[in-house]
């Protein structure tokens, strides 16, 4: 089981802008380390480690989703949970 990773973050205004904003949909791990205060070797070992959802598009280059990084900062709620398996049947 994957361990939660929150972090504190260095300018709260820069959070409020990125919960408001969903127009950038990814961020690099240069700006998420800014976001949350920490080097981007963090970030990369959270990446590699599983703890950090991230999109791998070359050899060098990952790109994490919004959501992921508000998870990260703590801002979003816990990850949904399965209540029921939902029936092939609709009728059923």
């Amino acid at each position: 089981m994957a361990k939660e990773v929150a972090v504190a973050l260095v300018d709260a205004p820069v959070l409020d802008d990125l919960a408001r904003s969903p127009t950038r949909p990814f961020y690099s791990p240069a700006e998420v380390a800014t976001l949350a205060g920490v080097s981007s070797s963090t970030i990369l070992n959270y990446i590699h480690a599983n703890r950090l959802a991230a999109i791998q598009l070359s050899e060098r280059t990952y790109r994490i989703p919004r959501k992921a990084v508000l998870r990260l900062l703590g801002v979003a709620g816990p990850a949904p949970t399965l209540v029921e398996e939902p029936t092939k049947d609709p009728d059923a």
